[in-house]
């Protein structure tokens, strides 16, 4: 189970490891259900984590503008457990955990008390 909290910017927030050789560099993400991918990875945390590129794929944003997007393969740590991810990197200084890390497990987000729950 994974447990985060709401920021004051009403975010769940949920703390993620990104592997790079036996290095584990943990930080903090929003859980994002309308992002549908593995991981939006803030450019910022690049020296964090082994990428390698797989392929370029269309997304669309929230204006409903079309981008490409290089996707990459990277291992995180997710609920203690070590796996593969597909990634795309942004210019943000946020980073984003999708819906794909989701989809098998229940989301709990309770605003009143401030928790996020990931079971």
């Amino acid at each position: 189970m994974i447990e985060g909290q709401v920021n004051p910017s009403l975010e769940p927030i949920i703390e993620i490891g990104l592997c790079r050789g036996d290095h584990v560099a943990r930080i903090s993400a929003i859980v994002d259900t309308g992002f549908g991918g593995h991981l939006c990875l803030s450019q910022e945390h690049l020296e964090d984590v082994d990428l390698t590129f797989k392929f370029v794929e269309r997304y669309e944003l929230a204006n409903g503008a079309v981008i490409a997007q290089d996707v990459f393969r990277g291992s995180i740590i997710f609920d203690g457990v070590q796996r593969e991810v597909d990634m795309i990197v942004t210019a943000s200084s946020d980073t984003l955990v999708g819906a794909s890390l989701l989809q098998h497990r229940k989301l709990t987000i309770d605003y009143a008390a401030g928790l996020v729950r990931i079971e």
